[in-house]
């Protein structure tokens, strides 16, 4: 097992660019190999060619990835060395099957960190990528990976755990039959919320529940209706609880009115309710709340995917800045809404987007990035340390992994904050989910131990010092 002496790292870190001025790709043989992750680091979901294992055509299945950076923050400016990778299983063993993405997927790939903190979870296809690719889509003009059956094709949950062992046994045959699995949260390791879209007319979309090592899940929140204006949505994105309470973000082309945007509380019997200043699925812009595209000014729609609350009076928005439905001008970019009011009257309130050093573009461009898709943060004292991927046009546009400092008490657009690139996705991969990794091992019944999916085509990961303990 290789070590990294700290200088070293960094030497490698200034060749591979993965700072605020970034210069060059990042390679998986660049990167030392361990078995476990570090508290404190990122860890960003990779589709395509992460691992070196071949190039890849959209809409074809990919192996996915797992990059660890290590941040460091020097008065407010954030930066990122890669630590290492490994590529997620990519052969069944025993009751694990193997896991894959659809390369150039617009909504996967989402990664979360567990209620307890000591795992990670992601979903995916149950699928050997170059296997798929070899009788389902030759040359990329046959049956894209998000169109396959779910009967046929399980959509898979992969449960990660800080000791790098990985559990891919939660491969389910009833969710998502024809479209993406989006997203997955635990709370322990036990038992999962899933999220993704089916196809239209079907009851295999929104949010289910299901136990680890289950084939079959439990919906949740019903199917493609409107009722009393709120909708059981089949099309839903990032699911995950704060403070007891489970939310999902939905961006949805599907069911009736302009309420199928925003951020969303799931009740015990499954019903969606919009948090109070989003159930229009629009926001008003004021001459200062808006994004650098929009000059805040009007009414546009909101596209929310990750999301993370600061507290609870403080929520930050992913906004791809491409709605689904309604304006062809969005406000994409990091949103931070503020809770207002009290009681009955208690709304929430966009205070304002952050977008300077995003280069957004209108989704009217040919190409580019509009806004941003996947979400995570610290508390850092009164200030909060926020980390993103970008969201394109095109499906294999150029992403990145940013980085911005706010002022948590904040309720006016600052006017000097803005994002750092940290890193790029390498050619031929595109970067999607992010999160902290976990905090400590937790061995996982029936998992593949690093050190056995490598034997089956998994490199290790690299890490190499201990941040400090994250404030959420």
């Amino acid at each position: 097992m290789t070590r990294w002496t700290k200088s070293a790292l960094k030497a490698s870190a200034a060749a591979l660019a993965l700072s605020a001025s970034p210069l060059a790709a990042v390679t998986t043989a660049q990167a030392s190999t361990i078995t476990s992750f570090t508290a404190g680091d990122l860890v960003v979901t990779v589709e395509g060619d992460g691992g070196g294992t071949g190039s890849y055509l959209d809409n074809q299945a990919a192996p996915l990835t797992l990059y660890e950076f290590t941040p460091s923050n020097n008065g407010g400016a954030l930066s990122a060395n890669l630590a290492g990778s490994f590529v997620l299983p990519q052969t069944g063993s025993g009751a694990n099957s193997p896991i894959s993405g659809e390369y150039g997927s617009s909504s996967e790939g989402t990664l979360q960190l567990s209620g307890n903190g000591e795992y990670l979870t992601l979903m995916g296809y149950g699928v050997n990528a170059n296997s798929y690719n070899s009788t389902q889509d030759v040359g990329g003009t046959g049956t894209a990976l998000a169109q396959s059956s779910s009967s046929s094709v399980p959509r898979v949950v992969a449960l990660i755990g800080a000791n790098g062992s990985v559990n891919t046994t939660t491969a389910l045959t009833n969710v998502f039959n024809g479209n993406n699995p989006r997203s997955a949260w635990t709370q322990n390791g036990t038992s999962f919320y899933v999220s993704g879209q089916g196809t239209s007319g079907d009851t295999t979309g929104g949010v289910f529940t299901a136990t680890l090592g289950a084939h079959t899940a439990t919906q949740l929140t019903g199917a493609d209706t409107v009722s009393n204006g709120v909708p059981a949505n089949q099309d839903t994105r990032v699911v995950q609880q704060y403070n007891g309470q489970t939310y999902v973000s939905i961006d949805s082309k599907q069911g009736s009115g302009h309420n199928r945007a925003g951020i969303f509380t799931i009740a015990s019997n499954g019903t969606l309710t919009a948090l109070p200043g989003m159930t229009t699925g629009k926001v008003t812009l004021n001459g200062s709340n808006g994004n650098s595209v929009n000059h805040s000014s009007g009414s546009v729609d909101i596209s929310p995917d990750g999301f993370f609350f600061a507290n609870a009076d403080t929520l930050y928005v992913a906004d791809t800045g491409s709605p689904k439905i309604g304006s062809t001008l969005g406000d994409g970019g990091l949103q931070k809404w503020s809770l207002t009011g009290s009681g009955n009257s208690a709304t929430w309130v966009l205070d304002y987007t952050l977008s300077s050093g995003l280069n957004l573009v209108a989704n009217t461009a040919a190409s580019g990035s509009t806004g941003l898709y996947a979400l995570t943060g610290e508390v850092v004292g009164g200030n909060v340390e926020l980390f993103a991927t970008n969201y394109t046009i095109g499906d294999t546009d150029q992403t990145y992994l940013y980085g911005i400092t706010d002022a948590l008490a904040n309720l006016s657009a600052p006017s000097n904050e803005t994002f750092y690139q940290l890193a790029v996705a390498p050619n031929d991969t595109t970067f999607k989910g992010v999160s902290f990794a976990p905090v400590s091992p937790a061995p996982l019944p029936g998992s593949l131990p690093m050190f056995l999916a490598a034997l089956l085509g998994v490199a290790g990961l690299g890490v190499w010092k201990t941040r400090r303990n994250t404030e959420v």
